[in-house]
């Protein structure tokens, strides 16, 4: 929660983002994304801290995986990354990270999906639970 919180500070304060030559004025359009994905991932965890409940936590893994969905399709879109000439071609590198990150993120989602049904059916079955 707290290191959510100090990558706001850090992205969005000066010179943020700006301090990475490899980025470009395009990352501009990614920073809001970025910054909310943080934020949920920052409440959510919160939440995970006062309120230990299985389903609670599948929903809020299942929010922070598509918030990273959403920041990482718009990376892919916008690929907002300058990177200078050397023998290694850092953008296909990160091109190929980001399709592993977002086949992961879907992995993750439908996983905590599946946890959360086994989570309700399992406290369906309990005795003395009413529907």
């Amino acid at each position: 929660m707290l290191v959510n919180v100090v990558l706001v500070l850090l992205v969005t304060g000066s010179p943020g983002w700006r301090a990475l030559p490899f980025l470009t004025e395009d990352t501009l359009q990614v920073i809001g994304v970025a910054v909310a994905a943080l934020i949920a991932g920052a409440v959510v965890n919160f939440i995970n801290l006062v309120l230990d409940i299985a389903w609670v936590k599948a929903v809020g893994d299942i929010v922070t995986s598509v918030f990273a969905l959403a920041v990482l399709t718009r990376l892919w879109r916008l690929f907002p990354f300058a990177f200078g000439s050397s023998g290694i071609d850092w953008g296909m590198v990160t091109r190929v990270l980001i399709v592993v990150a977002i086949a992961g993120c879907v992995l993750g989602v439908l996983v905590e999906i599946i946890v959360l049904l086994r989570t309700a059916v399992a406290s369906g079955s309990q005795p003395g639970h009413q529907r």
